[in-house]
């Protein structure tokens, strides 16, 4: 984050990418704590499950909180652009919010 321009850099590390780098003003970055910020129909980046790259998503459900206890993850429902399945539906995926 740059105080003097209020710019978030992000760079994409993917190898195929070429390192791209994207960047943010503040108006659209979502700070995630607290976590009521982000809301259904959010534009995001999240980790895709099982890779280690960030693609684009929207999202379908608020963060809450798996397992019992204190110990449980807080996950994130998203739905990835561009991730339809061979009939053309795209499916909603849990990802940890620390990977949003």
């Amino acid at each position: 984050h740059y105080l003097n321009t209020g710019m978030y850099e992000l760079a994409d590390e993917d190898v195929e990418s070429s390192n791209k780098i994207m960047h943010l003003p503040e108006g659209q970055v979502i700070v995630l704590y607290p976590v009521e910020k982000l809301r259904s129909g959010d534009t995001v980046f999240a980790v895709y499950p099982d890779t280690t790259s960030f693609y684009q998503a929207t999202v379908v459900q608020a963060p809450r909180r798996q397992g019992g206890g204190g110990g449980g993850m807080s996950l994130v429902m998203v739905k990835f652009h561009d991730d339809a399945d061979e009939a053309g539906v795209t499916h909603e995926k849990a990802v940890p919010l620390k990977h949003v």
